[in-house]
């Protein structure tokens, strides 16, 4: 996490991404944080986060969207951990639940999630959202990359479109570590990496109709 304050340009950036939220009144006994899990552009996190979200009074804080919000300003990603929790301490304080839309694969954001719970007295539930990975390549390559992907800089000369594809297949392939572990045998494969900490769900996408009663269904553990 950066050291340094945010300087104005980050500020307005934060100023001017904390506007597009509404504040939710939660639906459950005792305030909550929930993280997702999930690859970038292609698990079904965001859908699935604005889903349990809906059930449980929740505010989606989309990442990427503040990401956006920071680049247009020319400032840089240094602070987005502060921002983000920032605003989820704001939503606790306003009554709401904050649904944190951005990967919590990596351990040290998951333990700094944590810390964040402690010190506000609110549960923390990480949610995680896997598919099939055929779907998930599929997914990225059909569906129209978001202008978090389109306006990121790629050394691919093509259409808006081709580099806000070739980032989101960049992204991709850089974090599947995070969540998968190479086995070697029979060719190789990956396999689903197992992840410490409170996770309440695990929501397989795969099946478009499926995943939504497994929401449900996390949603109650929730609630």
């Amino acid at each position: 996490m950066a050291t340094k304050k945010p300087n104005p340009k980050e500020r307005r950036a934060f100023a001017a991404f904390w506007r597009t939220l509404t504040v939710k009144k939660r639906r459950t006994k005792r305030p909550m944080i929930v993280g997702m899990i999930g690859l970038v552009g292609s698990s079904g996190r965001s859908s699935v986060a604005k889903a349990i979200a809906a059930r449980i009074g929740g505010t989606v804080i989309e990442a990427d969207v503040l990401r956006v919000k920071l680049r247009k300003l020319g400032a840089g990603y240094d602070h987005m951990r502060t921002f983000v929790e920032t605003a989820a301490r704001e939503v606790l304080a306003r009554g709401g639940n904050p649904v944190l839309d951005s990967d919590f694969a990596d351990a040290a954001k998951r333990r700094s999630a944590a810390a964040l719970a402690r010190k506000t007295s609110a549960r923390l539930h990480f949610v995680r959202v896997i598919a099939d990975r055929d779907v998930m390549i599929g997914r990225t390559v059909h569906n129209a990359p978001s202008l978090f992907f389109r306006g990121a800089s790629a050394n691919w000369h093509g259409s808006d479109r081709e580099r806000g594809l070739v980032v989101k297949l960049r992204e991709f392939w850089r974090r599947t570590p995070l969540h998968y572990t190479w086995n070697p045998k029979g060719g190789g494969s990956w396999k689903l990496k197992p992840l410490r900490g409170p996770i309440t769900a695990t929501i397989d996408t795969t099946n478009g109709q499926s995943w939504k009663k497994a929401v449900v269904n996390a949603a109650k553990k929730l609630i």
